[in-house]
């Protein structure tokens, strides 16, 4: 039976694969620095992954198996502090991966980012292994430890699998300090019918994923045999992609009235720097991906 740990359980993530996994019964073990605001449907533990000997000990206490490792700061917010960033991306990654291999982890579970590409990588549409010149702190954390999963893989045998998650639209967790942020700060503010100032501009076209199919990728990764996935390293998903001006429409069309007016700021570089489209025919034909959840559903899901 899988016994789960999940890091950075708080998360827009977190809280996710927290209800997929209660819905069969599993064991789960969140564990995050700050205390959760309503009870969690599953054991919780304070703890701060940087501490590698506390996470240790609650794996071996909890007899966790598999690990769902989550924390990272974000593309916006590790630019104001572009070296706390890389420790904390990086050296939880090293405590993960290390505890993992001393206590034979089945599986871990790692997201990559859209962030690992850049403006090499032909960004109209970008394939699964193009030339990557990832320009923010949060890009090369993840393109480094994209190149430890394959590193690990291959001399310890550690099963890491992971995904380039593009922008994630949730409902329930709110983003924290990323670069599509925009999405959601815009929905929110339609639903309650205020005015919303974009930090992008109206043509910036990037990649979206819904939650439910960011969960639902991950989880159908993580249960192939390694022997079908060609890719060590972590593999390219997409829903779709949409701009600030085509969610004005679909906000319009679900019969909301929004008012918003641009103001790019530092995060539009970054943008600049991301992919339009994405390339994900490698996942669909290693390991069966296809989304659910196209622009429109995910538009009006978001605004109920």
């Amino acid at each position: 039976m899988d016994r789960i740990l999940i890091t950075g359980a708080l998360g827009q993530l977190g809280v996710e694969f927290i209800k997929y996994f209660k819905k069969y019964n599993l064991f789960v073990l969140a564990t995050d620095v700050r205390n959760p605001k309503k009870k969690l449907n599953c054991t919780f533990e304070n703890a701060d992954v940087l501490d590698k000997n506390r996470i240790d000990s609650l794996v071996k206490k909890y007899d966790i198996n598999i690990i769902y490792h989550l924390v990272a700061i974000l593309s916006a917010n590790g630019e104001k502090n572009p070296f706390n960033s890389w420790k904390l991306n990086m050296d939880s990654f090293q405590n993960i991966a290390e505890i993992a291999v001393e206590n034979r982890i089945k599986k871990v579970f790692w997201p990559s980012s859209i962030a690992v590409f850049g403006t090499e990588s032909k960004l109209e549409l970008v394939t699964q292994n193009p030339l990557m010149n990832p320009s923010t702190i949060y890009g090369i954390t993840k393109l480094a430890g994209e190149k430890l999963i394959d590193y690990y893989f291959k001399r310890f045998g550690l099963d890491i699998r992971s995904l380039r998650f593009p922008g994630i639209i949730s409902t329930e967790t709110q983003p924290g300090g990323g670069t599509t942020d925009y999405i959601i700060e815009m929905l929110n503010a339609a639903k309650k019918e205020n005015d919303y100032c974009c930090f992008l501009s109206e043509n910036t076209e990037l990649p979206m994923m819904f939650i439910d199919d960011a969960i639902e990728s991950a989880i159908k990764l993580m249960s192939v045999n390694r022997a079908d996935l060609s890719i060590s390293g972590s593999y390219n998903v997409t829903g779709f992609s949409i701009t600030p001006n085509q969610l004005i429409s679909e906000i319009q069309s679900n019969g909301f009235k929004t008012s918003v007016n641009f103001k790019p700021d530092f995060r539009q570089q970054i943008a600049d720097s991301w992919p339009k489209k994405i390339d994900d025919s490698v996942s669909r034909n290693d390991w069966g991906w296809k989304p659910k959840f196209r622009l429109k559903e995910s538009i009006e899901i978001a605004l109920k």
